[in-house]
């Protein structure tokens, strides 16, 4: 199972909702094979929209794209909030429902499991619950422990977004929840080794890469799960320059009264890949306060790494340049001089 963490396109000066592109994405997404479409996750940058933008988000993909081909991501705020999220989700047919470890909070995890997921549960019992891991960003973690009682208590709790990169952590799911629970990688890096552990035998990967090139990653994941280790280890190590975009750390110029220094900046995921994307002349937009954009620096690594890419494999982004009719190479060498 592939599932795309979808970015969330916006234009213009205001930052708006891109919605023409946004039906666009989802269906290149489809048209490659990817099984499901995040929205409203990490990449989607949910914590940027409001609640009337996340609602049209949802209406819009619906327009191009079956319910169960969608996961709704139901981000943070308060319990009323994300409830209310998810019952506009089931309205629309949308049954996968992805909730993030609630972040800032610090909660143990038995108070994630009994106040935050718990709650979440029983006021959507239609729905198919997924918790999503990810101390890096939230500061907090359902443990493996908690994650098996809370399905033992809740039916609708089907599976585990795991992005803390942690294969031990992993494993543990796997013998506490047993073998139908869907345990789906959270990061691209990690999702061939998880897949292939016959310990911890993950159904799938939740991708950010797929963004950029989703036929690549359904081959990965196609292989991984059929078992081809030689066949995944090909895909992967062709794939490993765009798996970087995850996480860059350049050292930029900044200017502190007479000095230029060079402080290294920190850019996560969905920074580099909407860059990415604008690189490739698929977006018009960038991201939304309090993300920005890259530096110098920063734009030229982005580019560098895609030129790598494409050199190494100039079929890699062949799906992208025919569904937005581009040239890959052309555009990228168009993009000015690179900084070294």
């Amino acid at each position: 199972m592939l599932v795309t963490a979808l970015v969330t396109p916006f234009s213009g000066p205001d930052a708006s909702l891109d919605l023409s592109s946004l039906r666009r994405l989802a269906a290149f997404q489809i048209e490659q094979g990817v099984d499901q479409v995040l929205l409203g996750g990490t990449t989607g940058e949910i914590g940027s929209l409001t609640d009337a933008e996340y609602f049209t988000l949802l209406r819009e993909a619906r327009e191009v794209l079956p319910g169960w081909r969608v996961v709704a991501g139901l981000g943070s705020g308060r319990l009323d909030q994300i409830i209310a999220r998810g019952r506009f989700a089931l309205e629309l047919g949308i049954h996968d429902l992805l909730l993030v470890d609630c972040p800032y909070s610090g909660a143990s995890s038995a108070s994630l499991r009994t106040h935050w997921y718990g709650p979440v549960a029983e006021a959507l019992p239609e729905a198919r619950l997924m918790p999503y891991a990810i101390p890096s960003r939230t500061g907090t973690e359902l443990l493996p422990d908690d994650l098996a009682r809370l399905a033992e208590d809740h039916d609708n709790v089907v599976g585990v977004k795991d992005a803390t990169g942690r294969l031990a952590r992993m494993e543990r799911v796997r013998a506490l929840c047993g073998p139908d629970f869907v345990l789906l990688c959270g990061d691209d890096f990690h999702a061939r080794s998880a897949m292939l552990d016959p310990v911890i035998a993950a159904q799938g990967c939740c991708s950010v890469v797929s963004n950029l090139v989703p036929a690549a990653m359904v081959a990965l994941v196609r292989a991984a799960g059929a078992g081809d280790a030689s066949g995944a280890r090909l895909i992967h190590d062709g794939l490993e320059r765009l798996f970087r975009l995850s996480t860059l750390t350049i050292d930029e110029a900044v200017e502190v009264g007479d000095e230029v220094l060079m402080v290294p900046q920190r850019a996560r995921n969905p920074v580099p890949m909407k860059h990415a994307l604008r690189e490739m002349g698929v977006l018009n937009g960038g991201c939304r306060a309090p993300l920005g954009g890259l530096g110098r620096r920063g734009r030229s690594a982005v580019r560098d790494l895609l030129l790598d890419a494409l050199l190494q494999d100039p079929a890699l982004f062949a799906p992208l340049e025919q569904f937005f009719e581009m040239d890959a190479m052309a555009v990228l060498h168009g993009g000015g001089e690179l900084v070294v």
